[in-house]
């Protein structure tokens, strides 16, 4: 106790020395590297300062060479005489231009007109755009002297324009214009990793010495925005250092420069020179982790001394606690219910805890050599288990099994189902495998009455399930017989009354025959056709319901056969109020003609009907096209109809009509011939009191 109390002590002390050093280190380590960083940054301002000052000495002299091109043809008579109007001189103009273009090697050489017209031109090049012409034109007019601008187009290198004004007496005549690549600007010698910058007057950039950081790139990022993912972003800040000298920092996509930018008067440009920050920070955290190692290595010379006096102590501690880890570990594996074994790597048993000699039934003390595959059963030889134990020194790299189901033998020859597993252990330098192994017998035994229970339960779900399914075979029969019936009952009352009709006016005809009164005969004769009709109708009506879907759908116009509908309806609409919200883009659906007619028929009629006994009838029609459908809407005020009606609304033979006023199939029709255009129908009742119907139709494209 009074060990483990000395040893916690010194720990303590160990520790409290441990982070006063490291306090003490940091503490050194940010103060050197402030201070290295602030000398640093100073030195390297006053060397960027300088750098720029030579480079713009540098690009003076290399734009100086350039000035005095424009003033070659002002005073030439051919350009005057192009002023005027002399056409034939133009030719011979331009080829003068393209010498003089090849000899200055330049990148144009064009003559405009007062009002930014090209009158003769080297080169007509698309990025001399008219605004840049009308630009040039009205800076030398308002001047009255030659004047230069920079021209920068995305994906391009800048082009700076040099003109002068040409004089016909004490006027301006036109203007002669070059065109110059300010290309080589980036070629005056500068450091690898600086970077030069040069912006026009208003601030855009447009030329830069980096081929990462072009001046497409950076007037594309953001200025002074915060970094965000692979966002383009500049930002540029001024900093004070200890001595008040204010630095410029730029930092592109978190990367930081130090620059210096000086605003060129006469040129309106503003140039900047950036060196990147990274070697000033490198240098400041070398020189600062130096001055840490240092003072590390001496606080570490005065706790080596220290621990040399605590190792001892130490090893003894931890030996003791090895011993004592190893009892506990010894007894955990004394007392898992789990069969542990260990072999080596020839298949052979090394050690087994009591729980698996139990499982195996093997003596306490067992020196005789026993292989691990002759504890389970051989009586089945594809065994994956068996397989493996029999060959673990061929497949010694292979050898993982993860609670895989197999017969182990006891040593009378007895076998139980065991859920085994295996996995490389080594151990004392040595490649060993460790198995485990649970017997899984009660499992087995539950999964049988399990299996033995769910087989029953499927026998039952089965003769549960046949019954239903003659039940419902009954039912269905059920269903199509009351149909029918209903089908004969209204067929016979309707086709009854025609034939009674029919009848009657036969024998009238027969005795107005015998009479003589022909004029009679004839309109018995009227009415006669008018009862066949009446009675083609109705048949029809079966007849239609019986069609077959149609093959194939195209693109059919909503609006011309909505139209088409209500032209035929003419006359039943007349006293209806019709309402229709249709967008004049509307889409074509996909449908046939004929039975999209025969829908927008239907229901206008069932409407017609349903709006009888209304007071100021109503019918209006929405449309609402989508990419995915196109939806229709068809609502009446009419008399609606019941809960129990619309479940039944598009069956055959189901009507609120009157015997003798319909056979009830004009909706179910309407149903099928949706469904055969791959359409969709739904009812529902409205706020009018009436219905709506609702039609979903594929748009055609």
């Amino acid at each position: 106790m009074q060990n483990h109390h000395r040893t916690h002590q010194d720990s303590k002390k160990t520790w409290a020395i441990l982070f006063l050093s490291g306090v003490l280190v940091l503490f050194f380590y940010g103060i050197s590297r402030e201070a290295a960083y602030q000398g640093l940054s100073v030195q390297t301002h006053a060397e960027v300062q300088n750098k720029l000052l030579n480079y713009i000495g540098d690009v003076r002299r290399a734009l100086r060479r350039f000035y005095h091109l424009p003033y070659l043809l002002t005073n030439h008579p051919d350009t005057l005489a192009i002023m005027k109007g002399e056409r034939h001189e133009t030719v011979a103009f331009q080829v003068k231009l393209t010498q003089l273009d090849k000899a200055a090697n330049t990148e144009g050489w064009t003559l405009l007109s007062t009002s930014g017209d090209v009158l003769a031109s080297s080169l007509i090049d698309e990025r001399f755009s008219r605004p840049d012409r009308l630009a040039i034109v009205e800076q030398v007019l308002r001047q009255g002297e030659g004047v230069s601008l920079v021209n920068k187009t995305k994906g391009y290198g800048p082009l700076y324009y040099l003109s002068a004004p040409v004089f016909d007496d004490l006027n301006i005549a036109g203007i002669v214009v070059v065109q110059i690549d300010l290309s080589f600007l980036t070629e005056q010698p500068i450091a690898s990793d600086d970077l030069i910058l040069l912006q026009n007057r208003q601030q855009r950039f447009f030329l830069s010495s980096s081929s990462q950081y072009s001046a497409d790139w950076l007037n594309a990022a953001q200025l002074n925005a915060p970094t965000q993912g692979n966002k383009q972003t500049v930002e540029r800040q001024t900093r004070y250092l200890y001595d008040s000298t204010a630095i410029s920092q730029w930092r592109f996509n978190a990367t930081p420069f130090l620059g210096h930018t000086v605003k060129l008067d006469d040129l309106k440009w503003s140039v900047s020179y950036l060196t990147p920050y990274k070697p000033i920070k490198d240098t400041a955290n070398l020189f600062a982790w130096g001055v840490a190692a240092v003072l590390l290595v001496v606080i570490l010379l005065l706790i080596i001394g220290q621990q040399r006096q605590q190792k001892h102590r130490h090893q003894q501690r931890i030996q003791s606690l090895l011993q004592e880890s190893q009892r506990r570990l010894k007894q955990m594996i004394d007392k898992t219910q789990v069969g542990l074994l260990l072999i080596d790597e020839q298949g052979s048993l090394y050690d087994l805890n009591p729980m698996a000699k139990r499982l195996f039934g093997l003596p306490e003390n067992n020196h005789h050599r026993i292989f691990a595959w002759e504890l389970f059963d051989t009586g089945n030889p594809h065994s994956t288990t068996l397989t493996l134990l029999k060959n673990l020194d061929k497949h010694n790299e292979l050898a993982e099994l993860n609670a895989v189901e197999t017969m182990a033998r006891r040593s009378d020859s007895s076998v139980f189902p065991a859920l085994f597993s295996l996995t490389r252990f080594p151990w004392h330098d040595e490649q060993y495998y460790l198995a485990t192994l649970i017997d899984i017998s009660k499992r087995k035994k539950a999964e049988q009455s399990l299996q033995q229970m769910n087989q029953a339960l499927t026998e039952r779900v089965e003769e549960r399930t046949q019954a239903l399914q003659q039940a419902q075979a009954q039912l269905i029969e059920a269903s199509k017989m009351a149909a029918l019936g209903r089908m004969s009952s209204a067929i016979t009352h309707e086709l009854n009354q025609p034939l009674t009709g029919l009848r009657t006016l036969l024998t009238s005809n027969t005795l107005l025959t015998e009479r003589g009164e022909t004029e009679k005969v004839k309109a018995n004769n009227q009415l006669v056709q008018k009862l066949i009709d009446r009675m083609t109708n109705m048949t029809s009506q079966l007849k239609t319901f019986a069609y077959n879907k149609p093959h194939h759908l195209h693109a059919v116009s909503l609006p011309d056969a909505l139209n088409e509908t209500l032209r035929v309806y003419q006359a039943q609409l007349a006293n209806i109020d019709v309402r229709v919200r249709m967008p004049h883009d509307t889409p074509m659906i996909l449908g046939e003609g004929q039975r999209l007619l025969q829908i927008l028929g239907n229901l206008v009629s069932n409407a017609c009907d349903a709006m009888t006994n209304t007071a100021a009838p109503t019918l209006v029609f929405g449309v609402t096209p989508a990419k995915t459908a196109v939806e229709m809407t068809v609502s009446d005020n009419g008399c609606g109809a019941s809960a129990e009606a619309l479940e039944s609304m598009f069956e055959p033979f189901v009507t609120s009509k009157k015997i003798g006023e319909g056979l009830g199939l004009g909706l179910a029709i309407t149903a099928n011939n949706v469904r055969d255009i791959n359409g969709k129908i739904r009812v529902a009742p409205n706020s009018q009191g009436g219905l709506t119907f609702t039609l979903t139709f594929q748009p055609a494209s």
